[in-house]
């Protein structure tokens, strides 16, 4: 019975018996209500009494919605219909963008909806949008002075929401000023849920009872209501399903079905009834869905789901043999640690142990599931188990597209050792990639792994595609990644900004201050984003704090050992979110992650805050804060936590980090609380070395320092300033986020990173939310990221090729043609060049914008026009050259050159010359001892003649011949050059 996301069930339920689900493979399920296998159960007779609007948003097209109460009341009409779907069971609002109010999809009820009405009733299914987030309005029900568009004008109103206007509490109905609610509750997101609102009045006539149901539970009341249902005498003209009384607001993110309003207060047996189908059909859907993974093969302790994963029922869990399975549920202290099953293992060579797993399910008022789950727990692995349960579980990340070093396991989880070769000497065994250049194509390979443990061995192998770097271009932009604060609906979600222009303090939003990304995992809640760009620079890296202070009604320790991570390679599309531990068990708020990639070891440090329990069982007491770290090369696989600054028993956290030369620097807080905290910077060249003693202390109160000293600082970023940066050229940027007072990230400049004071600066923000972002990052961009990123079209880049090619060459020989290509933008050119000449084609690779290519020797005599293209790649365009090479006819002569003593004192160089021609050649030989001129030499025959140099040490040199002749009956006159060693005579 899942529902697909934001769709609802028949009206009708046919309920899974005990039968249909283990037939679906997914164990008993069982029930007090449930009925013999393969029948029908209809859910209990629906409430009409009383019954005045109804739309059940089951259409599918069009922009009018039926109302199908009694009477002829008018129908409602779907806004902005290109922001909704209408999904046949139901509507689905906003499903793919944050929208303002009036900007979102919504339904415009009709006017009057609950005119003359003494009592109402509000019934309505709702599925929220895991996405949801900020202040928004399910339904809405008012009138206003003027415009339903003004912000201003507002009689009254009656309106449901899941985001409440303080920290600490979300889902309720709102009538007049009072707001029924519990503190905490909210609707889960992503499961069906069935809402009624009863208001009935009270005896004197004066006051009403508003009463909250949810699954047919009463969730919260009121007594003293004073708006009536009907909320003015004159009726309501303000009436909607997804938009908010308040233009401002956000646009509901979610589906809605079945909407309804009656004219009087159901009762709470009523309310069961209407949501009992919701209640139903939810409970066995949770049961169904619920997976333990390999249950046949249990080697490691079972976390156990408290919540259904469709519906949200409350799920509780017993083992039929604890020796086997133990069921630990933590104490009501610890409400973040899991349910676990804990496993005993048989020994190696006893049988696998099995056990039975009950999940009871509960979920409404009386609604009671239970499931079945067997589980077989293996017996300690020998060898040979080990080695073939190790092969199993490994698996490598995103083989299909290698742009950095990859994580390549050593070690199996169960005692096998493993070893890896590579069909290409671009991956090393130990995962260190070195990726193709920039034009170059990306290369194939096959990763070989052997898995072994004593004598048994297996091996796994894997394709992979090494992509090629990308071109290099110089950073001329910057990006920002941040979060609004914690006292906002929306604003523990990530921001995105671009600055405008070169410069890193003025700044504009991306989406208006609207979240970009949202939580959907852990608490709900993302700050501090840190982003990092890989060496190679096209792979962007984000994590983020896992902490939802509004919704937790302000700072508590936050029982979390989870930073959320991001992945892009453009920074406009991200992976889904991913959920990781990294902290130790006793660890708790594992807050402000930053990573850094560490050359030396070829992966990038990730280091966060986070404090240790003093009683990790109840999660009590807690310890000074601390910065750990671990390694990673792809954000998937970490190594275990180490600690990196433990000042105990003094506490910091936040800590950012640049290398520039030989040295690492670090700016971190000293949690000293309030104005007292600041924060202070350090260097050293080994980044991980956790002696604190190590670490120089260069600037031990950079904020009070730079900016207000009676303010309290966190959060920091540095970084270096762009090449041309327009208001802080050759600088370093700090900026610090300013939590007192409400003061958000200062910025500051210096040309000197070890500065005790820096040069503070002021930071403009634009359609951001708010005027200055809290604790995030600032990366440096090219403009072609920044353009993609803020939607502009980036041309093509046009090229120039110069050829280079000797002006002669003699006839036979060989010569070189040099090309050149530059880009227009300056930057990086890659790819290939053809280079022509007559029939000879041939390609080379540039390298440093550079490609030679040897011309072959055959090359026909006279003029010949050498072509040089570069064939363009990516956004490169291509370009062309040209250049004349002149042949030189050669007649076939030989010469040599050789030098001899005469009487042991003078030497004599003697030249000769051999006509292999056709015909008789004339040659003139020159040297600087003379010349001599040959007539007449036949086809066949050498002559020579000896030069008297009248010296006894003759260097070596060479002499200039010119040979006259004819071939094809055509006169060819030749020059050449003829060596000759040194020589010294006469000792």
């Amino acid at each position: 019975m899942t529902r697909p996301p934001g769709t609802r069930g028949p009206g009708s339920a046919r309920l899974l018996g005990s039968a249909t689900a283990l037939a679906l493979g997914v164990g008993a399920l069982t029930a007090a209500s449930v009925p013999a296998a393969g029948s029908t159960v209809e859910p209990a007779d629906d409430v009409r009494d009383g019954l005045v609007h109804q739309f059940l948003l089951d259409e599918t097209s069009g922009t009018t919605l039926e109302n199908s109460g009694p009477g002829d009341a008018p129908d409602a009409t779907l806004v902005n219909p290109d922001k909704a779907e209408l999904t046949g069971d139901g509507v689905r609002f906003n499903p793919d963008s944050y929208e303002s109010a009036l900007s979102g999809g919504y339904v415009d009820l009709p006017d009057d909806l609950t005119a003359g009405m003494d009592e109402v009733s509000i019934d309505y299914e709702v599925w929220v949008d895991p996405a949801n987030v900020g202040n928004h309005q399910m339904f809405s029900i008012g009138s206003k002075a003027g415009s339903c568009d003004d912000a201003t004008g507002s009689q009254g109103s009656i309106w449901a929401s899941n985001t409440a206007p303080r920290p600490g509490s979300r889902f309720r109905v709102v009538v007049g000023n009072r707001s029924l609610m519990q503190n905490g509750g909210r609707l889960l997101e992503g499961a069906w849920k069935h809402v009624t609102y009863t208001q009935a009045l009270n005896a004197g006539g004066t006051t009403w009872t508003g009463t909250v149901y949810v699954d047919g539970v009463q969730y919260a009341q009121a007594t003293d209501l004073t708006t009536p249902p009907s909320v003015t005498a004159a009726g309501t003209d303000c009436n909607y399903l997804a938009r908010s009384q308040n233009p401002g607001d956000y646009s509901f993110r979610g589906t809605i079905a079945d909407f309804r309003v009656y004219d009087r207060a159901l009762s709470a047996d009523e309310a069961v009834a209407r949501a009992s189908e919701t209640v139903m059909t939810g409970v066995r859907a949770d049961a169904a869905a619920i997976d333990l993974g390999l249950t046949s093969a249990i080697v490691e302790d079972i976390e156990l789901p408290e919540l259904g994963p469709v519906a949200g029922s409350a799920i509780t869990w017993t083992s039929s043999d604890p020796s086997v399975v133990e069921v630990y549920t933590p104490p009501a202290s610890a409400p973040k640690v899991p349910v676990t099953g804990r496993i005993t293992r048989p020994a190696v060579g006893e049988p696998d142990a099995t056990a039975t797993l009950t999940a009871t399910l509960r979920k409404g008022v009386d609604e009671v599931v239970t499931r079945e789950i067997e589980v077989v727990v293996k017996a300690e692995f020998d060898d040979a188990q080990a080695v073939a349960r190790d092969t199993y579980d490994l698996d490598l990340y995103a083989t299909d597209d290698v742009r950095g070093n990859i994580e390549l396991p050593a070690e199996g989880d169960f005692g096998s050792t493993i070893t890896w070769t590579s069909t290409s000497d671009l991956v090393s065994p130990t995962g260190v990639v070195t990726r193709p250049a920039f034009g170059r194509p990306d290369v194939e390979a096959t990763l070989t792994a052997s898995i072994r443990r004593g004598d048994a061995v297996e091996t796994k192998s894997f394709d992979v595609t090494i992509r090629s770097l990308p071109r290099e271009e110089e950073k001329e932009r910057y990006f920002l990644g941040y979060f609004k604060g914690e006292n906002i609906a929306d604003g523990e979600q990530i921001m995105f900004a671009t600055s405008n222009g070169n410069t890193a303090l003025d700044w504009t939003g991306l989406t208006g201050g609207r979240p970009s990304l949202i939580s959907q995992q852990g608490d709900q809640g993302l700050r501090d984003p840190h982003i990092v760009r890989s060496p190679d620079g096209d792979t962007f890296y984000m994590i983020a704090t896992d902490l939802n202070w509004y919704d937790q009604g302000g700072y508590r320790i936050n029982d979390t050992q989870y930073i959320e991570v991001f992945e892009s390679n453009d920074l406009v599309s991200w992976t889904p979110q991913r959920h990781v531990k990294v902290a130790p068990d006793d660890a708790g708020n594992a807050f402000a992650p930053e990573s850094l990639w560490v050359e030396e070891i070829g992966a990038y440090a990730v280091f966060w805050a986070q404090s240790l329990w003093d009683d990790p069982v109840n999660r009590t007491g807690q310890g000074n804060a601390q910065m750990w770290y671990n390694v990673t090369r792809d954000f998937q696989t970490f190594s275990e936590p180490q600690v990196w600054q433990d000042p105990a028993p003094l506490s910091r956290i936040d800590t950012t980090a640049i290398k520039v030369g030989d040295e690492y620097y670090r700016v971190t807080k000293n949690e000293a609380g309030n104005a007292g905290s600041d924060l202070f910077s350090e260097k050293h060249t080994d980044f991980l070395d956790p002696d604190l003693e190590n670490w120089e202390l260069l600037a031990p109160a950079l904020g009070r320092t730079t900016w207000d000293p009676n303010q309290g600082y966190e959060g920091p970023i540095i970084f270096e300033a762009n090449p041309g940066d327009t208001a802080c050229p050759g600088q370093f940027y700090l900026w610090g986020d300013r939590y007192t007072n409400g003061g958000g990230y200062q910025a500051a400049c210096s040309e000197d990173i070890e500065a005790e004071t820096w040069d503070a600066r002021t930071i403009t923000m634009t359609n951001a939310g708010v005027p200055r972002p809290r604790h995030g990052t600032v990366l440096p961009i090219t403009l072609r990221e920044w353009n993609a990123i803020r939607g502009i079209e980036n041309p093509d880049v046009a090229t120039a090729t110069t050829l280079s090619v000797a002006g002669t060459v003699d006839e036979g020989e060989t010569t070189t043609a040099t090309v050149t290509v530059t880009a227009a933008d300056g930057f990086e050119t890659g790819g290939q060049v053809r280079v022509s000449v007559g029939d000879f084609s041939e390609t080379a690779y540039l390298e440093g914008g550079e490609a030679t290519v040897e011309l072959p020797a055959d090359l026909a005599a006279g003029e010949q026009e050498v072509t040089a293209e570069y064939l363009g790649v990516d956004y490169l365009e291509a370009s062309s050259d040209t250049a004349t090479l002149e042949v030189l006819s050669v007649l076939d002569v030989g010469l040599t050159a050789e030098v001899r003593c005469i009487a042991g004192k003078k030497a004599v160089l003697v030249v000769r010359l051999t006509n292999d021609e056709a015909d008789p050649v004339d040659a003139t030989v020159t040297t600087e001892f003379g010349s001599k001129t040959f007539r007449n030499v036949r086809p066949g025959k050498s002559v020579f003649h000896p030069f008297t140099t009248r010296v006894a040490d003759l260097p070596a040199g060479s002499s200039t011949v010119v040979v006259e002749g004819t071939r094809d009956g055509e006169a060819v006159e030749v020059e050449r050059e003829v060596e000759h060693e040194a020589l010294t005579c006469g000792r």
